[in-house]
């Protein structure tokens, strides 16, 4: 049999380009075993899970509150992480500081096969309060010695920074490909189950945009967190895709400074117009992110297309959404933008999926058209449908009392909101039907 290196592909016949990865001359002979029977192997006893008492097992803190809470209240014994990013965007920063919190708990390992141990400590001793009197730094790439060291020493915790460069004598292929990272993964998996040490695995985001190469990782890790930010940006967000313990779709957002990565706790101040007075085609929407509802501006920019063809753009903000708002405003409203360049710009580098956020949209592109200023001190929340009604919302409460705490003084929702609203807050609350209510109310009237 021949073998694709890459990918695991195989063929009866040498091929040039592998049909799946498309690499070129990636095809390696090896010999298929005789046999196809299945081995016999140890069979696991079944057990009542009422006899397995591991329900009210008490998890390990951080000391990062909010890396805390966005994990469910902790790390799991034998918990496996896998935390994915873009090269550069303090991966490595954040779990190094994370290790050191972790060895005042327990006998904590960084594995570091990217740098030496030597480097590992120049960027400690940069960073502001991490310790390092507990915390054991390896260089080591082969994972059988990284369970061996973990069985021998006892260690609760351990960082591998990152499964790119491990290396599996089982593994297929070169360092670094699918099988490699694939292999070395599971074989990792395994380990931190059997010892019950937590694992925190760093995979760097591919040019395909795959975390650690594979996408087929996210299955094998118990919780998935991706640390995204632009480079420019002082500010980096790591967003839950995937945990077996907690809420998913939650973020915590951190500010990276000299001294390292602080988590910022009023997450939308951050977000929120910096000037009191905002100028036409901007307006507040409250999302919820996970179980966080996080205040932030929407900007808007209609202008008339200079070009043949009309240029659409979203930044932060669903495409395929935006796309469809444009389509209801221009429909529903009878308000003609298809001669228009729009653009929509969610502020401060955040991406939101919450379909509440339409109702902010639509406003914020009317607002720029019609060159009309939306109501500062309000905050819009509602989907829009096909037929431009406004559709409920989940967690109508939890978004008015975050906005409560910024003081703003009217909420516009939808109308089948109101009767879940309960009595006790500041706010003024505002019922619509329809977008079309919405517009009469805001800019009495057409451009």
């Amino acid at each position: 049999m021949y073998s694709c290196k890459e990918c695991g592909y195989q063929s009866i016949r040498w091929l040039g380009r592998c049909p799946t990865c498309q690499g070129w001359e990636t095809f390696q002979q090896k010999v298929a075993s005789g046999s196809n029977k299945p081995r016999a192997t140890s069979c696991a006893e079944p057990r009542l899970l009422k006899n397995i008492n591991s329900f009210k097992q008490s998890r390990y803190k951080t000391n990062f509150k909010e890396f805390d809470r966005l994990l469910g209240g902790g790390l799991v014994p034998g918990q496996v992480i896998l935390v994915g990013g873009e090269p550069g965007v303090g991966k490595s920063t954040l779990l190094l500081e994370i290790a050191s919190k972790l060895s005042a708990e327990g006998k904590t390992l960084y594995v570091s096969a990217e740098e030496s141990p030597r480097q590992v400590g120049i960027r400690a001793e940069r960073l502001k309060g991490v310790a390092i009197d507990k915390l054991y730094v390896a260089d080591e790439e082969k994972v059988e010695n990284i369970h061996k060291i973990i069985e021998k020493e006892g260690f609760s915790f351990v960082v591998i920074d990152s499964i790119q460069v491990m290396t599996s004598a089982d593994a297929e292929g070169a360092k670094g490909s699918v099988l490699s990272v694939r292999s070395c993964a599971d074989y990792l998996t395994q380990a931190a189950k059997a010892s019950g040490a937590v694992m925190f695995i760093v995979g760097h985001v591919t040019k395909s945009g795959a975390i650690a190469g594979p996408k087929l990782l996210e299955h094998i890790v118990d919780s998935v967190l991706y640390f995204e930010g632009e480079t420019l940006s002082n500010y980096r967000i790591l967003r839950s895709i995937k945990n077996r313990f907690g809420p998913t779709g939650d973020i915590a957002v951190f500010d990276m400074t000299s001294d390292g990565l602080v988590e910022v706790k009023k997450i939308s101040d951050i977000f929120l117009p910096q000037a009191k007075e905002r100028s036409y085609g901007s307006c507040v929407i409250c999302p919820v992110e996970g179980l966080r509802p996080i205040l932030v501006e929407l900007q808007s920019l209609v202008s008339r297309a200079t070009f043949g063809t009309v240029r659409r753009r979203s930044l932060g903000f669903d495409f395929n959404r935006f796309s469809l708002l444009v389509a209801i405003i221009e429909k529903r409203l009878k308000v003609s933008i298809a001669a228009e360049d729009i653009f929509l710009n969610v502020a401060g580098g955040l991406r939101i999926d919450d379909p509440a956020a339409d109702l902010g949209a639509a406003v914020a592109i009317l607002s720029s058209f019609l060159e009309k200023e939306a109501a500062a001190d309000t905050v819009f929340i509602g989907e829009v449908g096909l037929g431009g009604e406004l559709r409920r919302v989940r967690d109508i409460n939890s978004r008015l009392r975050e906005m409560d705490r910024a003081g703003f003084k009217y909420c516009f929702m939808p109308e089948a909101n109101r009767g879940e609203v309960d009595k006790n807050f500041a706010a003024k609350v505002v019922g619509f039907s329809t977008l079309k209510e919405v517009y009469n109310k805001l800019f009495k009237g057409q451009k």
